[in-house]
């Protein structure tokens, strides 16, 4: 599932100005830039961002976003640990900051009243309102089973995987061993995967 630097590159080199990403994406990435890497790092990382101010709700060229993964994930190469775990990691973050956002608290609210399958239901169309790119689907496989399909998503596997098992699992209260994932990336450049989760 960890993806590699040429894969990202790859999609970077794909991005156009209308492929936009909300604020809070990258302020989550740069927040688990300044908690793991060295303050160096932080500086290459925001200065990505142009110096502009990030506001949470906003939209940004995810350029940005995948210029800081990029930056992440060399820094933790350079120091003897893998690429894609980084980004993955990143991911994870940002869903735990998400839960802790007021947005998050109130999906966290529903999802745990209505059970995981209607959370990860609503995660196709909650991407599709924060990001302007890709194709976002769920399936239910079994009452404790279900497959998110990303089409397209220039963010990658990494980052999303990590998103969704970290925003989810938390939101739930699920333990470590709570909720299962798998990911299967269905083309070169890990843009189009599919999430399968068992709890």
């Amino acid at each position: 599932m960890m993806e590699r630097r040429p894969q990202l590159l790859s999609r970077l080199s794909r991005c156009r100005p209308e492929h936009l990403v909300p604020g809070m994406f990258l302020e989550a990435a740069l927040a688990s830039v300044a908690a793991r890497a060295p303050p160096e790092v932080l500086e290459r990382a925001r200065r990505i961002s142009e110096g502009e101010r990030l506001v949470e709700n906003y939209r940004y060229p995810v350029a940005w976003m995948l210029g800081i993964l990029d930056i992440i994930g060399q820094d933790a190469e350079a120091r003897g640990g893998s690429y894609g775990e980084a980004i993955y990691q990143t991911g994870r973050d940002a869903g735990l900051a998400y839960v802790r956002s007021t947005v998050g608290r109130m999906r966290a609210m529903v999802g745990s009243a209505s059970g995981l399958h209607r959370s990860l239901e609503g995660i196709p169309s909650a991407a599709s309102v924060a990001v302007t790119f890709g194709e976002h689907s769920y399936r239910r496989l079994s009452p404790n089973s279900g497959e998110l399909i990303f089409k397209q998503d220039l963010i990658g596997v990494g980052w999303n995987v990590g998103m969704v098992v970290g925003s989810t699992s938390t939101a739930l209260a699920l333990g470590p061993e709570g909720l299962k994932f798998e990911a299967t990336v269905t083309d070169e450049d890990a843009s189009s995967f599919v999430l399968r989760l068992s709890w």
